[in-house]
This record gives C-alpha cells, structure tokens and sequence, in this order.
C-alpha cells in the first residue's frame, strides 16, 4: 500500500484526522522535500507522531520511485507532500508507476498554496490562467518562456500565478523575481512588466507570519518582503469587486 498525503501549509498542524490515523498505521514514512517547504519544526514533528520513522525523500529518490515502490509492495508506506498530494506532476508520475507494479494508492488530499494563496487574496480563481514556474537563472539559461505565458495570459485578461523555485530550502526572493521579470521584459519588450504594473506577493502562506502585500512593482522591489515561501501573482484586470477584496485582504506597498 502507498499513501500519498497532502501535508497541508501549517506541518503537522494541518493533519486530517484520517491522515493522522493512516500515519499511525504506516510501516514507513517518507517526507518529500523538495518541490515545496513546511515550517521548520515538521520533521521533529513528524517524528514524534510516527516514532521516529521518517526518511527524507530528495528531488532523486522521487524520480527514480523504485525504492519508495519496492518498500509500498509489502509494507504500508506513506509519502508526506508539503500543500496538496498531486499538484506536482512527478507525484502522480509516482502514482502510476506504483498503480503498474500492483500497489494499491491511496490520496488523501489536502490544503495547496495554488489555491489558498490565490484566494486569500480576494481575486476570483475562475479569472486565472495557467500556472507558471520560475525558475532560477543561470549564465547559460534564461528561460524567456516564463515571460511569454504570463504575457498570454494577460492577454486574455486572466491573472497569473507564479510560483518561484526553491534552492537550499528556501524560495527565490520576491525581489529577485521580479528583477528577472524585468529583465526578460528588457529583452521581449512587449510592455508587460513596467514599473508602474500592479503585483501581489504573497509569503509563508498558512503560517504564523503570513504576509501578503500589494502595489505597484518598483514600490514592491524596494520593499524586498523578506520570508519564505513566497508566491507572485501578476493580475490582469482588476474588476471592483475583486479590488475591494483586494484592499480589505492584503496590505498595500506606497
């Protein structure tokens, strides 16, 4: 048997009942870290709920699924996901492969920062468009593609949702986000990303210290809000009644 978990954004705290219950009963537990991040006291957490049996599952052992898979074949094994169980492709990748070797999956579904950020904000998740990564930069990859989706979306008058990459457990800063988002507009120069264009970023969604901001992208830049995990959503038209939502929910960056 293979459960994959949904973790929730709040670690241990954001546990179903039946996901507490499916915990206890696991001969094995694995806890994925590496397409998101929890709070950083999860893995103690963990381990006192389970009694110590968690193993850490990197960006390989996911991928490579056998180990997981193999260990699922005699043994209830459990894969703890940071937001929802499936948002991410390679964990449904993981699903089927398991469903093709015989292995019983069972999803227990939870709370993802794709829909909890979105609607925390007060904008209206019928009027976004496709999800977009951003990923880190390097001197030979500059992927201008990040650019051109949201610039299709906004486009259609749909917002976009931008998720940053994780490095060395931690998200790429907002302001450093929107700095590549700059320079990609330096070389599309399609007018998207001016300084004047309204953003929302959002940070440790779901925790303690959640933070969501607005205003224009420069006043956002200089603010550089610290924290982590943190999301950029890049609106479209703002219609009045999301604006007023919009005002009442997030703090606004002068």
């Amino acid at each position: 048997m293979l459960n994959i978990m949904g973790l929730g954004l709040r670690g241990t705290k954001s546990l179903t009942l039946e996901e507490a219950d499916a915990l206890k009963e696991s001969d094995l537990v694995y806890f994925e870290i590496y397409t998101s991040i929890s709070p950083g006291n999860t893995v103690d957490s963990l381990s006192s709920l389970t009694g110590g049996m968690i193993r850490l599952a990197d960006r390989n052992l996911i991928e490579t699924d056998s180990e997981i898979i193999n260990e699922a074949k005699n043994k209830i094994v459990t894969l703890l996901v940071t937001g929802d169980a499936l948002s991410a492709t390679t964990h449904n990748e993981l699903r089927m492969e398991a469903q093709k070797a015989g292995v019983e999956v069972r999803i227990f579904e939870n709370a993802s920062i794709i829909t909890a950020f979105i609607s925390k904000t007060g904008l209206f998740n019928y009027k976004f468009g496709n999800i977009v990564s951003m990923p880190f930069i390097y001197e030979n990859f500059f992927p201008v593609s990040v650019y051109d989706r949201i610039y299709i979306n906004y486009s259609n008058n749909m917002h976009t949702l931008l998720l940053l990459d994780l490095k060395d457990g931690k998200t790429m800063g907002i302001q450093d986000a929107l700095g590549i988002l700059k320079r990609m507009e330096d070389r599309q120069k399609k007018g998207l990303i001016e300084p004047e264009r309204t953003v929302i970023a959002g940070i440790g969604i779901g925790s303690e210290n959640e933070s969501i901001i607005y205003g224009e992208l420069e006043k956002v830049m200089e603010y550089n809000p610290p924290g982590s995990p943190a999301s950029i959503i890049i609106p479209a038209i703002i219609n009045d009644n999301e604006r007023e939502f919009l005002e009442a929910f997030a703090r606004k960056i002068n």
